[in-house]
């Protein structure tokens, strides 16, 4: 009933097929054995994913189906995951629901792999397998320590949020960080933290538009403001699953059940649909924008925008873009308003709980 409930009638077909000929092999069982410790007793995705690497690699030099390995593993260990789960109080439907990025990611590896099943983004969905990132209606969720170069503070009277960038940071003329989407710097500044007589000053983002303001530092008294979130502490990241309803009432049925599993008073995501400039390719009215709006956004060093491997495909470039195929209104918007020599940006945001 579990695998029902994860894998497609094609990958459980596909899955059937080849689990007997990887069984017939010593070693896949014992980096099986391996992996599966990795995973359910250390929690530890990364090592599991480098694990399931190099079966891949044997695989190949054996010629057979090498990318379906990790998904054959996957099946093998549902029922301990489900068990594991279980024990740490994650209710069945919350279980099934995470469950899915497996299948979404399966589906990617299809589109590029001439419809065959496989998965290639391991450490991601073993994210999954752990517990470590779990998927409330909408949204998915993760116990992160955060990377954002900002102090994040809190006015103590009016709930206002602010935020500091932290020192010896390079921006560029627009207030996008240096080398952001490879762009030209005509003019550049530097960042900086000072913290006297019970006051900090530096530069501080328009969190509406995700840039810096280099023009004017900005003091607040640290009797009226509270500092919330700093690198290097805990944070909940959200992740936003491809094809998410991201209509307003599934978002906050979202985030109300995802509250009762996570400590914390902030959210962090990082991702294009953070970016203000989707106002300029999609409707006002679209969920896209209802979502993006609810953060308050911040500058992110990117070397490309990630909006073009998320809409137009993860084969695609700006070298190729002129000459891809669009199937979506917003596939023909994004490659309009690119062509024409804008700039979409990998933003980063962050939302107090409700």
């Amino acid at each position: 009933m579990i695998r029902h409930n994860i894998f497609s009638e094609d990958t459980q077909k596909a899955v059937a097929s080849a689990s007997a000929v990887f069984r017939s092999y010593p070693f896949f069982m014992s980096n099986y054995i391996w992996c599966k410790e990795l995973l359910l007793k250390r929690k530890d995705p990364e090592h599991a994913a480098e694990a399931v690497e190099l079966a891949i690699r044997h695989a190949k030099m054996l010629n057979l189906d090498a990318y379906l390995l990790p998904v054959i593993y996957i099946d093998w260990m549902l029922p301990e995951v489900f068990e594991e789960f279980k024990n740490q109080g994650i209710p069945e439907r919350v279980f099934l629901e995470s469950m899915k990025d497996i299948e979404i990611w399966i589906k990617v590896f299809r589109k590029y792999h001439e419809d065959k099943a496989g998965l290639d983004q391991i450490e991601w969905v073993f994210r999954s397998i752990t517990g470590r990132v779990l998927r409330f209606g909408s949204l998915q969720f993760e116990e992160v320590t955060y990377e954002f170069p900002f102090l994040i503070f809190k006015n103590r009277q009016t709930g206002e949020s602010r935020a500091l960038a932290c020192t010896g940071l390079k921006v560029d003329q627009e207030g996008y960080f240096s080398g952001t989407n490879g762009r030209n710097i005509k003019r550049e500044s530097e960042t900086y933290l000072r913290f006297l007589e019970g006051t900090v000053t530096g530069f501080s983002p328009d969190l509406k538009l995700g840039v810096l303001n280099m023009e004017k530092a900005v003091t607040l008294n640290l009797s009226d403001w509270v500092l919330q979130l700093a690198p290097g502490e805990k944070a909940v990241a959200v992740h936003i699953p491809e094809g998410a309803d991201l209509s307003p009432d599934n978002i906050d049925t979202a985030l109300e059940a995802a509250k009762e599993y996570y400590e914390g008073s902030l959210l962090v995501c990082d991702s294009w649909l953070m970016d203000p400039h989707l106002g300029f390719i999609l409707p006002e009215k679209s969920r896209i924008i209802s979502f993006m709006e609810r953060f308050y956004k911040m500058p992110l060093k990117a070397d490309r925008p990630q909006i073009l491997e998320r809409v137009m495909g993860f084969d695609c470039s700006m070298e190729k873009l002129e000459n891809y195929p669009c199937s979506t209104s917003l596939q023909i918007s994004l490659k309009k308003y690119l062509l024409e020599g804008k700039e979409m940006f990998t933003t980063a945001g962050f939302l107090p709980w409700k």
